[in-house]
């Protein structure tokens, strides 16, 4: 390493396929190399991305867990943290922000910064663990400006400890295509994993509705998860089971995009949606829930709809809306192409991270 280049240590809880470890990392592919010596660890567990962070050409550890709170992984990171000579550490997600908060009682560097994604609601446990940690941070990056109050509330941090870096998406990966005309209907698609969060009961819900018009239209849930046999069962007793195509955890996102016509995500609950920033760049009109960052990324009436959470009857008006109506699709998908552009890309995320830790660095 010269003299010239920041330590900067990456922590996140696993290499699990999340979207919390994918954006991180896009992030570290992008990070400067010439400024910066990056050093990437996992908290608990390897993953299935571990060996496309290994790829990315710097160090990379796995520091195991024996326990669903293991109390040695503080010391042990601490110890990585001297050994990389640390200035800068930057965390993500719960059990990694936890452990690296506690870890900096053995070594402290310059700053610990937190990158706050917020994938889940929080246990009581996590927010009196950091509340109790609040006082080791420097800053939290939020992915949007809604779930700052979150951020003040129950992580206990300041407001002037808190900004917001959006999520950037990659404009050459992601490109407009449109789907070959035929079949009676539009083709409405999802991804997201099949969990409560993402509200795809309601979806279901709404979907008699649209058929009721639309009989060639259809379906695709791109995902996997815990509610997956309840959400086919619904299907088969609701009678819609022959328009919905159930895809299972999918790798080809990019690809399956260009399958769809609109995009819908009937969300309970959001930090900022990076897959709603890849099907506005990937063209698509895109209807989604008014929710947290949901409601900072759809302009409504513009790129797209916002409707109600767990209100089936706004899901199905909204899709009959763009179901009926190609040129509304064309214009919202093209205005969301451009949104994406002006304000969102990946290039401008990266640069906006680094600033932030010059900032610390100075």
């Amino acid at each position: 390493m010269t003299e010239s280049k920041h330590s900067l240590l990456l922590v996140v809880n696993g290499f699990g396929v999340g979207g919390g470890e994918l954006k991180l990392l896009e992030l570290a592919a992008l990070i400067d190399r010439d400024k910066y010596a990056l050093t990437i660890a996992s908290v608990g567990q390897g993953g299935a991305l571990e060996e496309k962070f290994r790829a990315l050409g710097c160090p990379v550890h796995v520091l195991p867990k024996a326990f669903g709170f293991d109390p040695r992984l503080p010391l042990r990171l601490a110890r990585l943290m001297r050994a990389c000579g640390a200035e800068l550490v930057m965390s993500t997600l719960f059990y990694a922000d936890i452990i690296s908060a506690l870890a900096t009682f053995f070594y402290r560097p310059k700053a610990l910064l937190s990158w706050e994604v917020i994938t889940g609601q929080l246990e009581w446990y996590q927010v009196l663990a950091y509340r109790l940690l609040a006082g080791r941070f420097a800053h939290v990056a939020a992915v949007s400006n809604s779930i700052h109050p979150m951020i003040r509330g129950l992580r206990g941090m300041k407001p002037e400890r808190i900004s917001t870096i959006y999520y950037g998406v990659d404009l050459e990966k992601y490109q407009p295509r449109r789907r070959e005309e035929g079949g009676e209907g539009p083709v409405f698609g999802t991804v997201a994993r099949l969990v409560h969060q993402k509200g795809h009961i309601w979806l279901l819900e709404a979907i008699p509705q649209v058929l009721a018009r639309y009989p060639g239209a259809r379906w695709r849930f791109a995902g996997d998860g815990e509610k997956r046999a309840g959400l086919e069962a619904r299907a088969r007793e609701l009678g819609i089971a022959h328009a919905i195509e159930f895809l299972g955890s999918r790798s080809d996102v990019q690809e399956l995009l260009g399958s769809f016509d609109i995009f819908v995500l009937p969300s309970l609950w959001e930090g900022f949606p990076n897959v709603l920033l890849e099907a506005m760049a990937s063209g698509l009109p895109v209807i989604a829930t008014s929710v947290e960052g949901s409601v900072e990324l759809v302009v409504e009436g513009e790129t797209g709809r916002l409707v109600p959470r767990e209100d089936a009857g706004a899901l199905a008006g909204a899709m009959l809306e763009l179901a009926g109506d190609a040129g509304l699709r064309l214009r919202m998908g093209s205005s969301g192409r451009k949104r994406v552009e002006d304000h969102f890309s990946l290039g401008k995320q990266v640069m906006e991270f680094e600033a932030l830790f010059d900032r610390f660095l100075a």
